[in-house]
Parts: C-alpha cells; sequence; structure tokens
C-alpha cells in the first residue's frame, strides 16, 4: 500500500512532536535538524538553558524545576510544531 502525502506527512509531525516532548538537547535538535531549521533550534535551546538556569537558581529546587520543565518542554514543541507544518506545505508544492 502507497502512502498518501498526507499520511507521510501527518506521520512526520508524530515523529518530530514526539522528538520534542522528549525534554533532553539531543533529541530536539534532531527534531529541529530533520526540519533545516538547526541554526533556530541551536539559539532557541540556548536561550531556554539560560532561562532555565535563572529560574533554578532563584526559586528554590522543587519549585523551580516545576516552572522550568513545561518550559523546555513547550517552547520547543511549539515551534517544532509550527515549523514542521511550514516544511511540509513547501515539501508539497515541489
Amino acid at each position: 500500500m502507497i502512502m498518501t502525502s498526507d499520511k507521510k506527512n501527518e506521520k512526520f509531525l508524530k515523529t518530530q512532536l514526539i522528538l520534542a516532548v522528549i525534554p533532553t538537547f539531543v533529541t530536539q535538535l534532531i527534531a529541529f535538524y530533520r526540519i533545516q531549521k538547526l541554526i533556530n533550534g541551536i539559539i532557541i535551546e540556548v536561550i531556554i538553558f539560560f532561562v532555565d538556569l535563572v529560574i533554578q537558581m532563584s526559586i528554590s529546587w522543587p519549585f523551580g524545576m516545576i516552572i522550568s520543565l513545561p518550559i523546555s518542554i513547550l517552547v520547543p514543541l511549539y515551534y517544532i510544531r509550527k515549523w514542521t507544518l511550514e516544511f511540509n506545505k513547501t515539501k508539497s508544492q515541489f
């Protein structure tokens, strides 16, 4: 059975979101690399690192982690989803 372009794009998006949800620098960069946004991804990850660092240093341990963990997951998730949809649109135009 041949996969249609929509099915491929949907599967690609799901894979990208799984990589983005895993809160590690490496998996998120792999997701950015796959949509050709590696430089933007590195910039986002560095900014998130320093924001998380400031939060963790200014707020005591369990509460700082509660605040910084959603930031380190949701911000890359938002951009990976947004840019993957754009990537799929431009890819399907060719």
